[in-house]
């Protein structure tokens, strides 16, 4: 299977929760000298998710400014929390323009924070970037050799990339793409970065130097996640007042009231030929179990009938 996740910053408005669908989880630690205000509760919450076995793998990332504290920061941050030496933590540089603001290569500074990161975690694999090669290839046009990347691509289909796609070269070193910058994720119901690997998850885990244990997949809660009813899926419940509220909420992805829904459309077995039922305009619409109860209400009616047609015969005949 796959891989998806989510990456947030303060931006979103909320931490994550235990209501998140993926095995993969990344937020931002600080722009710069700015800390991200939810990047506190993100830690505490991420570690119990990590201890539970809700996340296989957390992406701490933080924005590089030039001449800001950047990766020394990140590491506070990380720190103070309690995550920095996580065995299934990985830092990601973003480097950006910041809507023009920041220009030139910027290489020299970026990848001496790079080799620090990669000191200081003891192991390559755990340092990743994030590079727009399309629109800002120029910020960051020497890279540490094996670094591995996030790169955006907004095609808003994961594994398709957008009309113009990022150059061979970083096609090459990319191991994911960010299919969207406006996705729907639960706890978030708008404005989430998705982003996408074909990896299987324990070959990306290997990819990123998360090593120990193996990834235990849980198909209900990825079943969870697929079902949502989001603008990013392909199916939409076409008539939401008629399952559950948790069901119908991109927020609240709980697999019992899906699996009840389920249960209660198809395997239940208290269905009946009401026959009122006989009597629905053709032309309402209804579930698939509803139009089955119309018809066999219908036919019971129509049997009802031929078989006082029958013994009225009968009738006539016995004189």
């Amino acid at each position: 299977m796959t891989v998806t996740w989510a990456d947030v910053s303060h931006h979103q408005g909320i931490p994550i929760d235990n209501s998140y669908p993926h095995r993969l989880f990344a937020f931002r630690t600080n722009s710069g000298d700015a800390r991200d205000t939810l990047a506190v509760e993100n830690i505490r919450r991420v570690l119990a998710m990590l201890e539970t076995g809700r996340l296989d793998a957390v992406i701490a990332y933080y924005f590089f400014r030039p001449g800001a504290a950047n990766c020394d920061l990140h590491r506070d941050i990380l720190t103070g929390g309690g995550l920095w030496g996580h065995p299934r933590l990985v830092t990601m540089v973003d480097v950006e323009d910041a809507g023009g603001a920041i220009r030139g290569d910027q290489s020299a500074e970026v990848n001496d924070e790079v080799e620090r990161l990669r000191r200081w975690y003891g192991n390559p694999a755990r340092v990743i970037g994030y590079l727009n090669a399309v629109a800002n290839a120029g910020l960051w046009r020497t890279r540490p050799a094996g670094m591995r990347f996030v790169t955006p691509s907004y095609s808003h289909n994961p594994g398709e990339w957008a009309s113009t796609p990022p150059p061979q070269w970083m096609q090459e070193i990319a191991f994911a793409q960010q299919f969207t910058d406006d996705g729907r994720c639960a706890p978030w119901s708008f404005g989430v970065d998705l982003n996408y690997s074909p990896l299987e998850l324990p070959e990306l885990l290997a990819l990123l130097g998360i090593t120990g244990g193996t990834p235990v997949s849980d198909p209900i809660t990825v079943g969870a996640g697929q079902l949502l009813p989001t603008e990013d899926r392909l199916r939409q419940i076409n008539r939401p007042e008629n399952v559950n509220p948790s069901t119908r909420s991109p927020k609240e992805p709980w697999p019992y009231d899906m699996w009840a829904d389920q249960w209660n459309e198809t395997v239940w077995d208290g269905y009946d030929f009401a026959p009122e039922m006989a009597d629905m305009k053709d032309d309402e619409k209804r579930s698939l179990i509803g139009l089955v109860r119309t018809i066999g209400a219908r036919q019971t009616r129509l049997r009802e009938q031929l078989d006082r047609i029958e013994a009225k015969l009968d009738q006539l005949g016995g004189k």
